[in-house]
């Protein structure tokens, strides 16, 4: 068995279309990290004096400073019960801050932002990836030569699915540990503080993006054994999150929203999602105050759920279906 997982991982990263796909991924990651820390970078003195002047400007206009006159004759009732005078100009004034062009590194920002968008993007090319690994076994016709080699069908893809898993687990932990490694270092650079809840988010949400990754490159291959082609299986996987999407969305059915495949992808992905059903009663009369919340555990046994499926189907498939 292990000779036939190193065969497979082998082929896995020798082969071309892989290569472009993780040299597109990490170039992408890249460009992305360097986005970050750039539109990030420290003001100038220049543009501090520049916010100022603006900031100076704005506070001199008589509007403003008819505000601030009505605010100091009754602070309480122009702000809240209890305020001071001082608050009022505080209140009513912009601040210098308000008109510089940039705002500083912010890693939990980066987070929601886009920390989460490069790991939907690895995902994707991950999806890709494995795909293209089995589809091109198909294509080719060179798994008939491989089962003749090894006839035992169920380790031909025990190895492959090995292969996709190690090869898309190692390509996603190090792009994503090297995106928030730098950005790291970028934030010690600058003296951006960020507490140790922060750093916690952060670990655990590249650990659950790590095992996203894995899963997806994973669930491609399966699926693309059953259907012995790429593009079908992209297309179903297009049809299912995008038209899942769009029936959870339009459907006046209460709960369907929780089974939907993007709530429970970024319920995993993200520190705490919370959403609106779009079928429940209050949705549709525009009065929902308490949204709902998809744990992480809920979400991981979705997809798991989803995956387990895929390759029982999968294994089932290339073990019984003529070659």
């Amino acid at each position: 068995m292990r000779n036939l997982i190193r065969v497979e991982l082998a082929r896995y990263r020798t082969r071309r279309v892989i290569l472009l796909i993780v040299a597109a991924a990490t170039l992408m990651t890249a460009l992305v990290a360097f986005k970050t820390a750039w539109d990030t970078r420290p003001v100038t003195a220049t543009e501090i004096a520049t916010a100022q002047a603006r900031a100076d400007a704005e506070g001199d206009r008589s509007d403003i400073k008819a505000d601030i006159a009505k605010c100091q004759k009754d602070p309480g009732a122009y702000l809240d019960p209890g305020a001071s005078t001082d608050l009022c100009e505080e209140t009513l004034r912009a601040a210098a801050k308000s008109y510089l062009p940039r705002e500083p590194l912010n890693l939990d920002g980066t987070l929601k932002g886009n920390g989460i968008g490069i790991a939907l993007l690895l995902v994707a090319l991950l999806i890709i990836a494995g795909s293209t690994f089995a589809g091109a076994d198909w294509s080719s016709g060179s798994i008939r030569n491989q089962v003749l080699f090894e006839p035992r069908r169920s380790r031909v893809w025990a190895a492959k699915a090995i292969a996709v898993a190690i090869g898309s687990g190692a390509v996603s932990l190090v792009l994503l540990g090297g995106f928030w490694l730098s950005l790291f270092l970028v934030a010690a650079s600058r003296d951006v503080e960020h507490g140790s809840g922060v750093a916690d988010d952060i670990v655990w949400h590249v650990l659950r993006a790590v095992l996203l990754a894995t899963g997806a490159g994973v669930g491609a291959f399966a699926l693309t054994t059953i259907f012995r082609n790429s593009v079908a299986t992209l297309s179903l996987l297009f049809a299912y999150s995008i038209g899942g999407e769009l029936l959870t969305f339009l459907s006046p059915v209460s709960g369907l929203t929780r089974w939907s495949l993007g709530n429970n992808v970024f319920g995993w992905l993200e520190t705490r999602l919370e959403y609106f059903d779009y079928g429940g009663h209050c949705a549709r009369m525009g009065t929902c105050e308490d949204p709902i919340h998809i744990s992480h555990l809920n979400a991981g046994l979705y997809l798991l759920v989803v995956l387990g499926i895929a390759c029982a189907a999968s294994w089932a498939s290339f073990r019984r279906r003529d070659i």
